[in-house]
């Protein structure tokens, strides 16, 4: 008689109670008088937007998308507050979702140019609707919006046209992780637009330029809009330092598929790029770049890479960190457990860990692999299971299974 075991590979845990809490931090450092704009493109940032959706929409006077997809997404799914589509809509038919949100003022449009601006006056008069536009200024990014020297006149058309109702302005800052002199010269431009208005704004129209790292620094960003992400997941970009009482959302799980022992001056890994130093314990976790993890991240000679966090098999003693060695592989990755006992196959693994504590966490995977921690997330495969949790529910975690032959 042998035994042989099956194990689910890997799932992430979103946790909607933390959201809630995120938001309220954020709203409580903007103040009463600036409204709260949450970002939930690509897919909520690979964290499911239908989901996190109905959470920030507790706190939210306004979702962001991409795409007229996107939006519709929402709109099926039942969510009633307002949605921003960022990318230019240029038609569509009656069948889309974006048809009834439109007609019901729920979707805003961003308006990028005089041409694109035709276009939607042609939607408009076609169907005889008045669509809730936002007008982006493009002060120095160049990626989508008027030009500055086209802006006021596009302005002032779009709020004499009867196919329009002006809802905001927005811009988008280039560097607000690092450069404050360049994001206070793209704050300034967007004043003079704003002051060479032949009337002043409706008190109700979005003035929108803070993304979360604006937000977190530079209070003079703000205007009576913040656009925010990243910070609801309870991340922030590197070097940017998080808001007091901002805590994670994300965990990611797996457990150990196989350990083994390698000899001192044994390469782990295709290419060899990583040699034992030492007798050492290496066990195989089956999470690869198929699934979303990023690749270059394991440790290599002198160079250290990322860690997993490690537990016993219930996920409640956290037994420390291990580095991730060597070659990251479709399917699977290597960790050094040469310092960690009571280890087995089946043992817990976290990918990312929302222990502060850990080296583990999205912000320290995210600065070893070089890109923003949205990108991290947002990349996690969508055949990885998600599930969400409140505060009081127990995490699901993926669950070894034993079968007898």
């Amino acid at each position: 008689m042998h035994t042989f075991q099956t194990i689910q590979h890997s799932a992430v845990n979103i946790n909607l109670g933390a959201i809630n809490r995120n938001c309220s931090v954020i709203r409580k450092h903007i103040g009463q008088q600036c409204q709260l704009c949450a970002v939930v493109k690509a897919d909520g940032y690979g964290l499911g937007a239908v989901k996190v959706s109905s959470e920030l929409s507790k706190h939210a006077d306004l979702l962001a998308v991409y795409s007229a997809d996107e939006a519709g997404e929402l709109l099926v799914s039942g969510v009633s507050t307002p949605i921003l589509v960022f990318a230019p809509v240029h038609t569509f038919d009656r069948f889309h979702p974006i048809y009834r949100g439109l007609s019901q003022g729920i979707v805003h449009l961003v308006v990028h140019g005089e041409d694109h601006m035709r276009a939607l006056e042609s939607i408009g008069s076609r169907y005889g609707i008045t669509l809730n536009v936002q007008v982006k200024i493009d002060t120095g990014l160049h990626r989508g919006g008027c030009v500055l020297a086209e802006a006021k006149k596009l302005i002032d058309t779009i709020r004499s046209n009867r196919h329009f109702n002006l809802t905001g302005l927005l811009t988008h800052f280039i560097s607000a992780t690092h450069d404050e002199e360049l994001t206070r010269i793209q704050h300034d431009r967007f004043d003079k637009v704003l002051d060479s208005l032949h009337s002043p704004l409706s008190p109700e129209c979005f003035l929108h330029e803070a993304n979360t790292a604006a937000t977190v620094q530079w209070k003079w960003s703000h205007r009576n809009m913040v656009r925010v992400g990243l910070a609801w997941t309870g991340a922030a970009p590197t070097g940017v330092k998080l808001l007091q009482g901002i805590s994670p959302v994300v965990t990611w799980r797996s457990r150990l598929a196989h350990v083994r022992q390698v000899q001192a001056g044994e390469h782990v890994g295709y290419s060899g790029k990583w040699t034992s130093k030492r007798n050492s314990n290496i066990g195989i976790v089956p999470v690869g770049y198929a699934a979303g993890y990023p690749i270059g991240v394991g440790e290599e000679g002198n160079r250290e890479g990322a860690f997993v966090r490690v537990y016993d098999e219930h996920f409640k003693i956290p037994l420390g960190d291990a580095p991730v060695v060597g070659s990251v592989c479709m399917d699977q990755i290597a960790v050094d457990l040469t310092n960690i006992t009571q280890l087995g196959v089946g043992c817990g693994i976290e990918l990312l860990s929302v222990d502060r504590e850990s080296k583990a966490t999205l912000a320290n995977l995210a600065e070893v692999a070089g890109v923003v921690p949205h990108a991290i997330i947002s990349r996690i495969s969508p055949k990885v299971h998600r599930s969400y949790i409140e505060p009081s529910v127990e995490i699901v975690t993926p669950v070894l299974s034993h079968k007898h032959a």
